[in-house]
């Protein structure tokens, strides 16, 4: 347990994986605050088993807008250390990567600097360095506010994850429904790490030395062996339909032309379905229990 006096700010504490983060930092001892935009989100359990955050498990819950500075006077108040895992998800307010992953996480590092945080601990993304994805909009805007924290002169550390289990439960509700579809043939490997795994390891990155740390789960595999797991705790047949790499590209013009924001996500959604995302395995929640809790409607799955 940590020095009690150390006191935290949450920014994106309705996501997946921020509700874990505001648990494991109680959990260790600190003092939280959520910044949220909606206090009953915060207290409602999230898609994908991210868990309902209850009065114990959070000493303040700050209501602001990231967008409308009039919110925040005290939001950096006697704060140590400010996390932020801020950034479009499913958002559908049609707003852009600029504008949310990195104006957003800009304008709390200039509060952090202001304020005299002592740390800033940012989630951005593992592989941000491969050609492949580095000149895409959601990789573009994660590695300006990266960029941002390394001239602050704030005291950083970046977490840099394979991707979320959250992601992988879209295949077990395809699996449900009979029919799973991929990007690609499947066979790029990754290794994708529980939200409440991560969580604690963001606590480890916070209280350790390393300015930037990598982070995967404990077990790699291809896109389709995810898929068939799927089918697999499900009881059923696999039925994995592929959507070929250029037809998933026709799909992203378009998305594009209806949404900018749905345009940059699936572009990325379909350069990932091409490349392995790999990481040290540092989580040790299995995919296979995940999918069976999650099937079982296991709230602390």
């Amino acid at each position: 347990m940590t020095d009690p006096a150390k006191r935290v700010l949450v920014a994106g504490a309705t996501g997946y994986l921020g509700k874990f983060v505001v648990e494991a930092f109680k959990q260790r001892g600190y003092w939280v605050r959520a910044l949220t935009r909606d206090a009953d989100r915060l207290r409602e359990p999230g898609p994908f088993t991210a868990p309902a955050i209850d009065e114990a498990a959070v000493d303040d819950v700050f209501v602001g807008e990231l967008t409308d500075p009039s919110t925040l006077d005290g939001l950096m108040e006697d704060i140590d250390i400010v996390f932020s895992s801020i950034g479009i998800s499913r958002q559908r307010d049609g707003l852009t990567f600029e504008q949310v992953d990195y104006e957003l996480n800009r304008r709390l590092i200039e509060m952090a600097v202001a304020a005299d945080v002592e740390q800033f601990v940012y989630v951005s993304m593992q592989g941000a360095e491969k050609p492949e994805i580095a000149e895409l909009a959601i990789t573009v805007q994660h590695e300006r506010v990266v960029a941002e924290l390394e001239a602050s002169g704030l005291d950083y550390r970046i977490v840099r994850p394979c991707g979320y289990f959250s992601d992988m439960g879209a295949l077990l509700t395809m699996a449900k429904k009979g029919r799973s579809l991929l990007v690609g043939d499947g066979s790029n490997r990754m290794s994708p790490i529980h939200g409440r795994d991560l969580g604690h390891i963001c606590v480890d990155v916070a209280e350790g030395d390393d300015l930037e740390v990598e982070v995967g789960g404990p077990e790699v595999m291809t896109q389709r062996e995810a898929a068939e797991l799927a089918f697999d705790v499900l009881g059923k047949k696999p039925k994995i339909h592929v959507i070929p790499l250029w037809a998933a590209g026709g799909l992203v013009k378009g998305v594009r032309l209806l949404s900018n924001q749905f345009g940059d996500l699936a572009e990325f959604i379909v350069v990932a379905g091409e490349i392995d995302g790999v990481g040290p395995p540092l989580g040790t929640t299995t995919l296979r229990t995940y999918f069976e809790r999650l099937a079982a409607d296991d709230p602390h799955a």
